[in-house]
């Protein structure tokens, strides 16, 4: 692999051994006992686990369950992980999440962990924790909203929305599918306890804690990612004389995250759909059937004008594709018809990393000729080898069915945690008129992930503790390395700018790579960038920029090939 190679290459290169943040190494003893993993995975994560065959550890931590009341002497089991160094000497400890939020860092560094040792170059522990709310640590999960009884709910099913006007969204659909969201949330057992304590801020004390029972030097060594971001940057404001090395790794804007607005979310989703289209155009139409859909002279422009005249159709013509399917990507936020929002979320998503390109090129053949029945046909279609959930497997094992749970348990983590992170609220859809313009002007996406958020302004329940700044002039003990895309669908690099400037001493690195967390799209010159960091504090020069190593669409043409070597998957 393209990643292995440069991991490689840079290791080799490496011939001075680095000083840990503080000088010598505190020997002070840790308190967690690690031991081999035995964590119940779902059968394909534990196949992704054996496929790298690097041993994982596990450990305990007790944490109070409430920081604002420590005296009740409630606690909390945090589930760590760890992917010990692999080499002397041992510089401590690196900590990481994946973001969200809502992820499972349990997950995270049982696939990943091993590759992000070797970025780090060897000599650091690479440590995951499944934050509150997410995997099994008090996960938040809502019971599924009553559709039989509720006549909100056929309402909100039945009536025709206009697409462009997220104001018509909220006030016909959205204000009254988010309170029957929120009802469902609040009358399932035991959500009222767990969400008042999985705020961010909770989390930034339990990585203190982490930090403590580490027994290393006192000082926080993370890479967030994404929402993990606004982790990162919370850490720095609360506790800024326990910074060591901060990464943050496709950045949010942590103000706008506590605000609930998200607004300039979607900034740039425009410029990464484009840049897909540009990778379609390069990679010819025998892998990318739309590259020649205006004739020969077809650009990643044309290409892009004719989607945006596709999504006009589907406002226009909310009557196309209304027939009654349930599809993965529909939420109760929706923004209009399941095939326009599927359709929107799609081109937002498979720009996470080129590798995704190729599926999408094949079915934007589909999109682009308007063969709906077709789009229908294969959305509705379950995965090859796929059981329905509700299937009974007479052969199975309460083992095997065991292992087929997921790890992560927080299916409504999302809106666990960042609901309790805001205080925004409110009382009817006209208070919330001014959001939704905001949002809106943002960008042609917004009407997609805006909408996650206007289930806040309902939300039940009340955190034992939000954060409420500071946002500016945040000064850390140690600067903090911020790295973006240029072609990030979801986190701009205009945010990753906002940040920091408002986190002094701290540098950005411009990663000109496509997609959404600096690995999607490997680059030598932002690994290095990343192993000297955190080995040394070396901080990227003013302006700097790393170019990935191949163009995104040479990873999606050997992700293509590879599809086709591998053949059709076999059912079972």
């Amino acid at each position: 692999m393209a990643l292995s190679k440069a991991l490689t290459a840079l290791l080799l290169a490496e011939n001075v051994l680095s000083s840990p943040i503080s000088g010598a190494y505190n020997a002070r003893a840790s308190s967690l006992d690690w031991k081999p993993c035995d964590l119940k995975f779902s059968s394909a994560q534990q196949a992704v686990i054996d496929a790298h065959e690097v041993p994982l550890y596990c450990s305990n931590l007790k944490v109070p369950l409430d920081y604002t009341d420590e005296k009740s002497g409630a606690t909390l089991d945090l589930q760590l992980i760890q992917v010990k160094a692999s080499k002397e000497p041992v510089k401590g400890s690196i900590i990481m999440n994946p973001g969200g939020p809502g992820a499972s860092g349990i997950e995270e560094i049982s696939s990943n962990g091993p590759m992000y040792r070797e970025v780090f170059g060897g000599q650091w522990n690479v440590i995951g924790f499944d934050a509150r709310g997410t995997g099994r640590t008090i996960p938040f999960a809502c019971d599924p909203v009553n559709e039989t009884t509720s006549s909100l709910v056929r309402r909100a099913q039945n009536f025709t929305i206009p697409q462009n006007d997220m104001y018509d969204v909220l006030t016909t659909k959205a204000w009254d599918s988010a309170a029957l969201y929120v009802e469902a949330c609040a009358e399932t057992k035991g959500n009222k306890d767990i969400a008042s304590v999985i705020s961010t801020p909770f989390v930034v004390r339990d990585m203190v804690n982490i930090v403590d029972a580490l027994g290393e030097d006192g000082l926080l060594r993370f890479w967030g990612r994404s929402y993990s971001t606004v982790v990162g940057q919370t850490f720095a404001a609360m506790f800024p004389e326990r910074v060591g090395r901060i990464m943050l790794d496709s950045v949010v804007r942590f103000e706008e995250y506590y605000s609930s607005t998200w607004a300039s979310s979607t900034r740039d989703t425009e410029v990464a759909v484009l840049s897909f289209f540009k990778a379609c155009v390069q990679a010819g139409p025998t892998l990318c059937p739309i590259a020649n859909f205006t004739g020969p002279n077809t650009t990643p422009e044309s290409l892009n004008l004719e989607l945006a005249d596709i999504l006009q159709e589907l406002i226009d013509n909310p009557e196309i594709g209304e027939t009654e399917i349930k599809l993965p990507t529909q939420e109760w936020w929706q923004p209009g018809t399941p095939l326009y929002q599927t359709i929107k979320m799609l081109y937002l998503s498979q720009s996470y990393r080129p590798d995704q390109f190729p599926a999408l090129w094949t079915f934007s053949d589909a999109i682009f000729k308007r063969d709906w029945e077709g789009i229908i046909t294969t959305l509705k279609a379950p995965a090859a080898g796929a059981k329905p959930s509700n299937s009974t497997d007479q052969g199975s094992s309460n083992t095997t069915a065991e292992m087929d749970l997921p790890w992560h348990l927080g299916l409504n983590a999302l809106h666990g945690i960042s609901c309790s992170d805001t205080a925004r609220r409110a009382e009817k859809p006209e208070d919330m008129y001014s959001l939704l313009q905001s949002q809106r002007a943002q960008g042609s996406w917004a009407d997609v992930l805006g909408p996650q958020t206007w289930v806040c302004p309902q939300w039940p329940f009340a955190p034992k503790e939000i954060f409420n700044g500071p946002f500016i002039d945040l000064k850390t003990k140690n600067p903090i390395l911020l790295i973006n895309g240029a072609f990030d669908p979801i986190t701009p690099l205009s945010g990753a700018w906002d940040a920091s400037a408002n986190l002094p001493g701290s540098r950005l690195l411009v990663h000109n790579g496509h997609g959404h967390g600096v690995m999607n799209h490997p680059s030598n010159c932002t690994i290095k960038a990343i192993h000297d960091y955190f080995n040394d504090g070396t901080l990227p020069e003013v302006g700097a920029k790393c170019e990935p190593n191949q163009p995104a669409v040479e990873l999606a043409v050997e992700a293509a090939e590879a599809a086709v070597a591998a053949g059709p998957a076999i059912p079972e």
